[in-house]
């Protein structure tokens, strides 16, 4: 979770160096750092019940699924994000601590973070070619927005599904029931 306490400013290569140390967690924006802030049991369920899900789907491919503890590298914009859950089929990864071409995206919104996830990060996760799919996933109910890249164009569409619905992920071809990803979570 990002919380909005700006720390400090510093070079690429001095954030890279602090991380490898630093006890706590901590995302980077052009020069700007901001620590994590740690997560409700509900927000880690519903990460565990969706690696879960796509570990079971993709763990004979090439595909794998990274949790939060993984940086998501966006070198054009000299940004760093741990996504909530990532997705990436490529082998042009070589960062042991960070995925450059993930084509799935999922962020657990809470009340510190939900603005930065449906602004900041949309914008950014767009702008990365390899993502197909950007999914917010509410805590507090049943609900899941998912932008998808449409093949044809650098358009998008923007989906929500509630608690009986699927969601279809195209990188992967598969979909996951609502009521799985809040398995544990909501009755």
């Amino acid at each position: 979770m990002l919380a909005h306490t700006l720390i400090s400013y510093l070079s690429e290569a001095d954030y890279l160096a602090m991380e490898m140390t630093s006890q706590e967690r901590h995302e980077y924006v052009d020069g700007a750092i901001f620590a994590m802030t740690g997560a409700s049991r509900a927000h880690n369920q519903i990460g565990i019940n969706l690696v879960s899900f796509l570990h079971t789907q993709v763990k004979d491919t090439r595909c794998r699924v990274y949790m939060s503890d993984v940086k998501l590298k966006i070198a054009h914009k000299k940004t760093y994000y741990y996504p909530d859950v990532m997705l990436g089929c490529s082998q042009n990864e070589t960062d042991a601590y960070a995925v450059t071409e993930p084509c799935l995206i999922i962020e657990v919104l809470s009340p510190a973070t939900a603005l930065i996830d449906k602004r900041e990060k949309l914008i950014a996760y767009q702008n990365i070619s390899s993502v197909q799919e950007y999914c917010l996933v509410a805590q507090d109910k049943y609900r899941v927005e998912k932008y998808t890249r449409h093949q044809n164009s650098q358009g998008w569409f923007l989906d929500h599904y509630g608690k009986e619905d699927r969601v279809p992920f195209v990188c992967v071809d598969c979909e996951i029931s609502v009521r799985d990803i809040y398995s544990g979570v909501l009755a």
